[in-house]
């Protein structure tokens, strides 16, 4: 009757996931890469059409060729260039449970040409979840931030041709104990 009885989830509200990267690149040939105002932007130099809303400061729509009808809306919260980037990001229409989440990256100089950059993601999800389908969200949700980074080390350092190659062969020079992952036969697990 006053909701005393009602079962609480394991996990409620936003949910922080944080990472970090050393890149071998100065901060400033790497926060351009995550200054969605800037033309060399990650995500604009992989093909994304970045349109500022004209009506708001600080709003930019994201499209994808590959995700026709798909809008990412992003709203910066905070910029400091060479320092730190903040956007809010939600997704029209949404897709899977994620109902909007802000990125705050931090970066810092660490010798002559190489930076840190820090990822913390709090995403926000369908509070109509169960525990399992919540569970499941955040591996994924942990998987993509760890990867946004790797991706931006990569486009940083390498350029786009290496990570387009990435997302056509993801496995594609990743170590296990010295092992390149795509040297293993994985037909004895089949």
């Amino acid at each position: 009757m006053f909701g005393f009885s009602k079962k609480k989830r394991l996990i409620e509200g936003p949910i922080d996931f944080a990472s970090e990267v050393e890149i071998d690149r100065s901060v400033a040939d790497v926060f351009p890469l995550i200054d969605i105002a800037d033309p060399r932007f990650c995500h604009a130099q992989r093909g994304a059409n970045i349109a500022p809303v004209q009506s708001e400061e600080g709003r930019y729509d994201l499209t994808i060729a590959e995700m026709e009808g798909v809008t990412f809306q992003f709203r910066v919260l905070e910029n400091v260039p060479g320092a730190l980037h903040k956007l809010e990001c939600i997704i029209e229409p949404r897709i899977n449970d994620l109902t909007h989440s802000i990125e705050l990256y931090h970066i810092e100089t660490i010798g002559e040409r190489a930076c840190r950059v820090e990822l913390t993601t709090t995403a926000t999800f369908d509070e109509s979840l169960s525990d399992e389908e919540v569970a499941e969200e955040i591996a994924t949700m942990s998987a993509a931030v760890n990867m946004d980074l790797l991706k931006l080390k990569v486009l940083a350092e390498d350029g786009v041709e290496a990570v387009e190659a990435m997302d056509n062969d993801p496995f594609n020079g990743i170590e296990i104990d010295g092992i390149e992952f795509d040297e293993i036969d994985l037909s004895e697990f089949e």
